[in-house]
């Protein structure tokens, strides 16, 4: 029966409410002066009190523009803040003064000096009290328990508290209490909410009907992140965080703006700033040349160069929407007036006259070449494009850079190049090759290799596959129980691929530190955890999505490793280290085996251009084509022991 009249108040208009606000103020001045004169004199008819009538009707006017002066009729009830009760204190002090100068005035009514502190103490009281009963009525009439979802926050911090008070101000959610790893904060109340300790999660689900846990932890590390995740996930509730801490700082983000928490937080590592030199020696006040600027890699790498102020920045890419894309994203990026000039050119790495044009037309002193074909299974079932684009490729922009006289060239080369057991892989140890032979008959250009493994967010990652599965009810496919792989972000790799290069004194491989490797099976079951789901398996027939595995695809390795000779040491920065390969190159053979391709890819057949890698590529086996590696590779650990022992030396 009451709705009608809860909504009637709800749908006020803003100045309606203050009006209302306004002439409860006036009253409550009036009440707050008759009580503080009869708590003075003792009784409620306390004497000539009808020649105080001036100041009944001059008193309200007064109080109220004050507080209207003071600003605290701007401020939302649903939004109150410490700073509202501030506002309130001044003005009660304000008009208690007011009250003092009146009880000087020859009125035939003499104001005992105590009663103006004691109006000024219930005025306080009595202003703020309305305000928090106006705000308790709206939390409870604009979200009844049918409309408001029961949430928790996990941090009982600083963050933790503000994202309370913006929870508390809306209508959408009921905050029901905080979790908190800290065992001092447990039991204590924030802002009228308990603090838990993280075992007691199953409980308060039950007991409160919580479907949702809002992270207010915008300092976790990563490795936090994951150790709190792991503790939650099997309860079935949707995990949301704050922005990160340093977007809030410099405005960029706002508490409110809450997003699902990404498997890129969970798996990422501790960030190590970037040292400034190396940034400055590769980029600062430079031309620079990124090809396959389209790409994961390509893009990131260019937000990292602008970032590094060069003099100008050219970004090559053979696709036309992939180059539409990222000179969408980086106008926005640099605004109306960049500082940096930048050109998009569209062009292939195998078109020596466009590359020729571009690094002499724009006097190019850094290359980043990250174009290649890079899917396993595609690029095994087109062998002779995948050697075409990444050989080749590489082999022209190489050739044409040293040609030009650029300062510095950096391939960005992968982990599957290792002793590799696919075309992709094959290849593009190929053209480390390439790379490491060139270096050899030139002396004004300084060559490196960056090899690194998978990066979180990229267009290939088996993350947006599972994605897409989980949100279609799966299954989730993976190819092995078994299978794992090295990942690190998209900003990390692009960051030590610039400072990598920059350390280079020609003809290195950099091995970036990937950290320890992933089971993709635990990365499945956690995201499927993540969507608020449960894996469906024997151990629970009843769960919501099942984990398939589909076999091993051609060409792919259950393991993958980084370092081919044990010849590597640290650098400045930690997670760089100096592979030195050189000798592997087996350089007087480059030039032969390159022109027996040519004639291959001219043919277009498949087996010979295998074969030709084969005898080119160590660990490369032609004979393996369409069938997967299994579990009998065993150089793949030892390659990974070889970099864990070297980590600890270096270290």
């Amino acid at each position: 029966m009451l709705q009608p009249i809860h909504r009637l108040i709800l749908e006020l208009e803003r100045y309606q409410k203050r009006v209302i606000l306004m002439s409860a103020d006036g009253a409550v001045m009036i009440l707050c002066l008759f009580t503080a004169i009869a708590l003075r004199y003792g009784e409620i008819d306390f004497p000539d009190r009808e020649k105080l009538t001036w100041l009944w009707i001059v008193l309200p006017v007064f109080g109220v523009t004050t507080y209207w002066f003071l600003g605290l009729y701007n401020i939302l009830i649903r939004a109150m803040e410490s700073r509202t009760m501030l506002i309130v204190a001044a003005g009660a002090a304000v008009v208690a003064l007011f009250i003092a100068t009146a009880s000087h005035m020859d009125t035939g009514f003499h104001i005992p000096r105590s009663v103006p502190p004691i109006f000024g103490v219930l005025l306080f009281v009595a202003i703020g009290s309305l305000r928090v009963l106006a705000r308790a009525y709206y939390q409870h009439v604009a979200g009844s328990p049918t409309k408001r979802e029961n949430i928790i926050i996990y941090g009982a911090g600083e963050a933790g508290t503000q994202l309370a008070a913006t929870i508390q101000s809306g209508s959408h959610y009921r905050l029901v209490g905080f979790l908190d790893d800290n065992p001092r904060l447990k039991g204590n109340m924030i802002r009228g909410c308990r603090v838990y300790s993280p075992e007691r999660i199953g409980r308060l689900k039950q007991k409160h009907d919580v479907k949702r846990i809002l992270f207010a932890l915008a300092s976790a590390t990563p490795a936090q992140r994951r150790n709190i995740v792991s503790r939650l996930a099997p309860h079935q509730l949707e995990l949301q965080t704050i922005p990160p801490l340093n977007d809030l700082l410099d405005g960029k983000a706002a508490l409110q703006q809450l997003t699902e928490i990404r498997i890129d937080d969970l798996l990422g590592r501790n960030p190590v700033d970037p040292i400034p030199q190396l940034f400055d020696d590769a980029i600062n006040g430079k031309n620079v040349l990124v090809t396959g600027a389209g790409g994961s890699i390509g893009s990131e790498l260019c937000r990292q160069i602008l970032s590094a102020r060069p003099a100008k920045l050219v970004l090559l890419e053979v696709s036309e929407l992939a180059l539409y894309n990222i000179e969408s994203g980086l106008t926005k990026l640099l605004g109306p007036n960049p500082d940096v000039e930048t050109i998009y050119a569209l062009g292939s790495v195998l078109d020596r006259k466009r590359l020729r044009a571009l690094l002499a037309r724009h006097a190019i002193d850094s290359v980043y070449h990250a174009a290649a074909y890079k899917h396993v299974p595609i690029v095994e079932h087109n062998p002779s494009q995948g050697v075409k684009n990444n050989v080749f490729g590489t082999q022209t922009v190489a050739e044409e850079a040293a040609a030009a006289g650029v300062a510095r060239f950096t391939l960005i080369s992968t982990d599957k190049a290792v002793r590799p057991s696919n075309v992709m892989g094959a290849s593009k140890r190929l053209a480390e090759q390439v790379i490491q032979d060139i270096q050899a008959t030139t002396r004004d250009t300084i060559f490196s290799i960056v090899r690194f493994g998978n990066v979180l967010g990229s267009s290939g990652s088996v993350i947006h596959l599972f994605k897409e599965q989980i949100r279609n009810g799966g299954p989730v496919t993976v190819t092995h129980k078994n299978v794992t792989r090295y990942f690190m972000t998209i900003e990390e790799a692009a960051q030590l691929v610039i400072q990598a290069g920059a350390m280079a004194n020609g003809g290195e491989v950099f091995v970036l530190d990937m950290g320890e490797p992933v089971r993709i099976h635990d990365l499945a079951e956690l995201m499927i955890q993540l969507s608020g789901k449960t894996v469906r398996d024997e151990d629970n027939p009843d769960g919501d999505i099942p984990i398939v595995f589909s076999g091993l695809r051609p060409g792919e390795k259950l393991y993958e490793e980084l370092l081919i000779t044990d010849a590597v040491v640290g650098t400045e920065h930690t997670k760089i280290m100096r592979a030195d390969e050189r000798n592997a190159a087996n350089s007087g053979k480059i030039r032969e085996l390159l022109q027996r391709l040519e004639v291959e890819l001219d043919q277009e057949d498949s087996r010979a251009l295998r074969m030709i890698l084969q005898d080119t590529v160590e660990g490369y086996d032609a004979d393996r084509f369409m069938q997967p590696m299994t579990e009998d590779y065993q150089a793949t650990v030892i390659g990974f022991d070889r970099l864990q022992a070297q980590r600890k030396k270096t270290n």
